[in-house]
């Protein structure tokens, strides 16, 4: 599939009046493909915003290649700027205007119709709040008006930093099937997200980001696959002699307090095998699958202290090996 968004060997160093520098991207990569929901993660300062700043035009790149829908960023901008949708960090609105005529200014502004007001009210949940002043509307429903405010224009890509912000579950999970609604209807969405457990559910494609590099991109599936240690839970009434039969059948096994933690199991029905033989019945035997957020926390603990050079090897978790040699994790080049 065409890529809507190509980042290549992106470099951007912040000097202080003082004469100090942060390097904020060294040598970062992406590439968001078209009709994914694409989740782009990092711990704070690692990034993230500015990337997204500095694809959108509003900061200036020290180095790289940009491009958004095929054409170079931030020359082209000008020509493509009407086919993107982007909230970046957080928006700001008259106080005193209510939501529906925020919407109107814009549309008039943008020379969108005016009838998409009504339309993109009703896809964030604010029609029937339109008519109060923007000063009254709390952080999510502010939330809400920004993401309507990117949707005006119809975008072919829409990029959102945060967007959950100040919402409560319901409005997650509405947010959540909105990205899902866009994503069926063609729509590009680039995601930003400190919620990591919403990501998993509604992103197909990850970019992990962290000290200015990428530390790793794909399908979620894959990455998430590419730390599956083969773990089970396993909750036996004899723990301690459990743990002895499948320790001397070679299987690495953590005794817990109530249940054991057995690693690199191929066939859990031979862990059942193995201790009913014995007498030793299972009353619980579950597959332990990491999660998204134990993945980010292993894959940013991981990235070098330095922003130059190579990452040792050891920074990269030896359990994405097989994954990362088949093709189905990419593991950012360090430039």
């Amino acid at each position: 599939m065409a890529a809507v968004i190509e980042i290549e060997g992106l470099r951007k160093t912040f000097r202080g009046l003082r004469g100090g520098a942060r390097v904020a991207l060294d040598g970062f990569d992406m590439a968001v493909e078209a009709g994914q929901i694409h989740g782009f993660l990092g711990p704070n300062g690692s990034g993230k915003t500015t990337t997204l700043r500095t694809l959108l035009g509003l900061v200036r790149a020290d180095d790289g290649r940009m491009s958004i829908l095929g054409q170079p960023a931030p020359e082209s901008l000008p020509a493509v700027v009407g086919r993107v949708g982007a909230i970046v960090e957080s928006p700001q609105f008259f106080g005193n205007f209510t939501g529906r005529r925020t919407l109107r200014l814009l549309a008039k502004a943008g020379g969108v119709p005016p009838e998409r007001v009504e339309t993109v009210l009703t896809q964030v949940g604010l029609r029937d709040r339109g008519n109060e002043r923007v000063k009254g509307y709390s952080l999510g429903m502010r939330q809400r008006l920004a993401v309507a405010s990117a949707l005006l224009k119809q975008p072919e890509l829409l990029i959102l930093d945060e967007p959950a912000n100040g919402l409560d579950p319901a409005g997650i999970r509405e947010m959540r099937d909105l990205m899902r609604e866009l994503a069926a209807a063609g729509i590009t969405v680039l995601v930003s997200s400190h919620i990591l457990a919403e990501i998993q559910l509604i992103c197909d494609h990850v970019t992990i980001i962290s000290r200015g590099r990428r530390v790793a991109t794909g399908p979620v599936a894959a990455v998430l696959s590419g730390f599956d240690k083969g773990e089970f839970r396993v909750r036996v009434a004899d723990l301690d002699r459990a743990a002895g039969v499948l320790t001397t059948a070679g299987l690495p096994v953590t005794k817990h307090e109530d249940h054991l933690v057995v690693a690199d199991v191929g066939d859990p029905a031979w862990i059942s095998e193995q201790l009913g033989q014995r007498g030793m019945w299972v009353a619980e035997l579950t597959p332990l699958t990491p999660d998204l957020e134990s993945v980010f926390l292993k894959l940013t603990a991981a990235a070098p202290e330095k922003l130059t050079g190579t990452a040792p090897e050891a920074a990269v978790p030896r359990q994405v090996d097989e994954a990362v040699q088949s093709g189905q994790i990419d593991l950012g080049e360090q430039r």
